[in-house]
Order: structure tokens, then C-alpha cells, then sequence
């Protein structure tokens, strides 16, 4: 029986950790011995393809045990859709072959997503799981067999290091309604994805040489949106998002600054609103002198700062908050009140920022205002990195530096900032 918390509560299968060390392809090995031995097959699997399953296998294991031993319940995830396969160092078929096999070898135990017969969860009752994707966990008789091959919890990292991504640009459609995200996008190879993707390596190869304490880094990929525009030249979105489901990243901020450095402490520099500033600098307004950009019309600034992000997500005004929007003010914004409505607070925004005004018609979008803080960052990154060899690593619209590069990080940041819009932005230290 399983509880759907821990269903929920699962590590993502990257399929990017291998068996590095004697102990762990003695495991591969027999692991396969197991999976052959149910197999009903007539004829043998052709030279190439039996050295593709027993990569997979590798990889699968890998991604097992590493769930096994991060998350506290065991389980790992991944869809079991032929797109989610895309760029995978595995195929749907292979990958669904193996599970299927260690599922009927009883080395692992499965919780079927979407569509899928329900898990069982108390009194007798199943339910289905929906949105979730399917559930892999191994069962004792597999880490039996990794202890008897002398692969032990807490050490599965050593013998199954993740390494940094190979492909590390990634286009993706519009995201429509419903959908978590967008479709990924396969383009042809162009001098410009390949300029971009050399840059991503060479921040890989330099982050991954310094030790993270209290966090993980297994490399970066750059993701873009909106690859479908007749317009796209990998200049929309374009984020540095880590590689993997468990990273520094995901971290909350109070977290993140308990991270070492190579064994010193860190602090997070903050863009202080960041798109807010973009957008001044490109209308050529200047920043209001004010300490708190979103202190406008007497309305806390909380209120202010949730409809500049509902309304920079999409390209229209709102007539009304979206879902959760009021009970999410109501619990974190102790001055909210109900006459605070969505036309209210754009009414009171456009007569501060008139720029505001065109938003609906107007040409920039998030992803041009996402494309040029990915831009500001990798760029102030790259500066540390060659003229200091300084490690700098991103939030998105921060990065995480070394107290004693505090002051050059900051430095940098303003600089390449002011470079691309024409601002100094307000930074602020966490």
C-alpha cells in the first residue's frame, strides 16, 4: 500500500547517470543475467542493439538507485510517452522494454500513471492518480543484489555520477491551455545554435570544477520558447535551467544560502524587478527615484508586484484575478482588501507607468523580456568566469556568488545590465 504523498514526492529519470565504477557494471550485469534469463526471445538481439539495452540498463539503474536514495519513499518518475523521449540517450521502446522486464523480474514495483488502474491507498479503495506520471521504485531484491555487489545507500552517487548534458539547447512551441509547457521543437543544427551551445559547455566544464556543499549541479541546459514564430532565432526565453529535477535551484532561498563554495559562503545577488526594468529601459523611460518601484497609489506592493506578473505572462489585461490569486493575497498581503480588484490595480499602474498602456498591442512579449535577462546573466557569468575565474551561478534573475566576490559580482551585473538596456538596475543581497 502506498500513500499518494509519496507518489507525488518522486526524482525525475534523466537517464544521465551511468555506471562509472567496477561495482556498479558487476551490478548491470547481473541485473541483465536477470532480465534475459524470463526472456522468451528467438532470435538474439543484433551486436548494436544488445550493447544499446545494456547501456540502458545501466542508466535505468542508475536513476533508481539515485531516487532510492534522495527521496525519502524510493520512487523515480518519467512519462511514458514517446515525445517525453526526445534527445534522450534512450528510446520509448527500449526504455518501456526494460521497466516492463524489471517489473515482471520483481526487481522493481510500479504506480501507472494517467489512465492507468488506480493505486491502492487505504481501506481497500483505489483512485486514479491524474497528471502524474508513472512511478518506478526498486524492491529489496534489487538492493540486495546492489549491496551484495558492494553498492551501498548513501553511496549510490560515486558509483552512478550524473554527468553534464550533452545537448544542452532546447527549443519549445507556445505552451497551449492545459499543457504544463510547451512541445519541444527539434531544429535544424544552424551556426547560431551551435555558437549557443558551445557557450552552455564552456559554463558547464567551468561550474562543475568547483564543489557545491549543501546543493547538486549536473550541468545547465538553455531552454527557449515560442520556437514556432516565423521570427524565432533563438531569441526568445532562453533560461538557464539545470539539467536534472534535484539541483541548487530547487532549493528555497533560505536554503540556497546555506550553499559552500568550494567550502565558503555565498550570497545571492537579486535583480529587483527585473522585467520591470527591462521594459523601462527599452521605451527609454527612466526608473522612478522611489526606494520600491511597485509602491504606487497607496497599494501594497505585493498587490502591485502579483499584477505585473499576471499581466507580463500573457498578452492582454485581466478583467479579474486568476484562480488563487485573492486567496494567495488575502494569506501573504495583510493590507489586501477586496476592493483591490484586477481593473482597480491596472488603473492606478497605467497612470504611473503610462508605457504600460500598449502592453496588449504591443510587440514585446515575456520571452523578449526573459530572452534579455538570460542575456544579462550568462553574459555577467561569462566575464567572472574568463577575466576573473570567479564561479557565478543563476536564479534566474540572480546568481549565487562567493562572499568574497560579492562586490565584483555586483559590479559586473550593473554593468552588463546598464550594456543591454540602458539602466542600472537596483540590486539587492540576500
Amino acid at each position: 500500500m502506498a500513500e499518494i504523498d509519496d507518489i507525488r514526492d518522486a526524482r525525475y529519470i534523466g537517464l544521465h547517470s551511468p555506471p562509472k565504477t567496477e561495482l556498479s557494471q558487476k551490478l548491470v550485469h547481473q541485473v541483465i543475467d536477470c532480465l534475459k534469463a524470463q526472456e522468451h526471445r528467438e532470435r538474439a538481439r543484433q551486436e548494436e542493439v544488445e550493447k544499446m539495452f545494456a547501456q540502458s540498463v545501466g542508466l535505468i539503474l542508475g536513476d533508481l538507485l539515485l531516487g532510492y536514495q534522495q527521496e525519502g519513499n524510493g520512487w523515480s518518475f518519467h512519462p511514458l510517452s514517446s515525445p517525453s523521449f526526445t534527445d534522450l540517450p534512450i528510446g520509448y521502446k527500449m526504455f518501456r522494454g526494460i521497466v516492463k522486464a524489471m517489473e515482471q523480474t520483481n526487481l522493481i514495483e510500479v504506480a501507472k500513471g494517467r489512465n492507468h488502474k488506480g493505486f491502492e491507498f487505504q481501506d481497500g479503495q483505489r483512485t486514479y492518480i491524474p497528471g502524474l506520471a508513472t512511478r518506478f521504485r526498486p524492491l529489496p531484491s534489487l538492493i540486495t543484489m546492489a549491496n551484495d555487489c558492494g553498492l551501498k545507500k548513501g553511496e549510490y552517487d560515486d558509483h552512478f555520477p550524473t554527468q553534464l548534458p550533452k545537448k544542452v539547447i532546447e527549443v519549445r512551441a507556445t505552451k497551449k491551455k492545459g499543457e504544463g509547457g510547451g512541445r519541444k521543437i527539434k531544429l535544424p543544427a544552424s551556426k547560431r545554435s551551435e555558437q549557443l551551445a558551445e557557450e552552455v559547455k564552456s559554463i558547464n566544464d567551468f561550474l562543475s570544477s568547483f564543489t557545491l556543499a549543501n546543493a547538486s549541479f549536473s550541468g545547465f541546459r538553455r531552454i527557449f520558447s515560442e520556437g514556432e514564430r516565423d521570427d524565432f532565432d533563438y531569441n526568445l526565453g532562453g533560461r538557464l535551467y539545470c539539467a536534472g529535477d534535484k539541483s541548487y535551484m530547487t532549493l528555497s532561498s533560505l536554503l540556497r544560502r546555506q550553499t559552500l563554495i568550494n567550502n565558503e559562503k555565498v550570497v545571492e545577488i537579486d535583480i529587483n524587478a527585473s522585467y520591470l526594468t527591462i521594459l523601462h529601459g527599452l521605451k527609454g523611460n527612466p526608473m522612478p527615484e522611489r526606494d520600491d518601484v511597485y509602491a504606487i497609489g497607496g497599494l501594497p506592493r505585493d498587490v502591485v508586484k502579483k499584477w505585473f506578473a499576471i499581466t507580463i505572462g500573457v498578452q492582454k489585461f485581466h478583467s479579474q484575478w486568476l484562480p488563487g490569486n485573492v486567496a494567495e493575497l488575502s494569506k501573504t498581503c495583510l493590507t489586501y482588501r477586496p476592493w483591490m480588484t484586477v481593473k482597480a490595480v491596472q488603473k492606478t499602474v497605467l497612470e504611473y507607468f503610462p508605457f504600460m498602456a500598449d502592453w496588449p498591442s504591443g510587440e514585446v512579449r515575456w520571452s523578449h523580456l526573459m530572452f534579455i535577462e538570460s542575456e544579462i546573466i550568462i553574459a555577467t557569468m561569462k566575464q567572472m568566469m574568463i577575466q576573473h575565474h570567479a564561479p557565478a551561478f543563476p536564479v534566474h534573475d540572480s546568481i549565487i556568488v562567493r562572499k568574497s566576490d560579492q562586490d565584483l559580482a555586483m559590479e559586473t551585473l550593473a554593468k552588463q545590465f546598464q550594456l543591454l538596456t540602458g539602466i542600472t538596475p537596483r540590486l539587492k543581497v540576500k
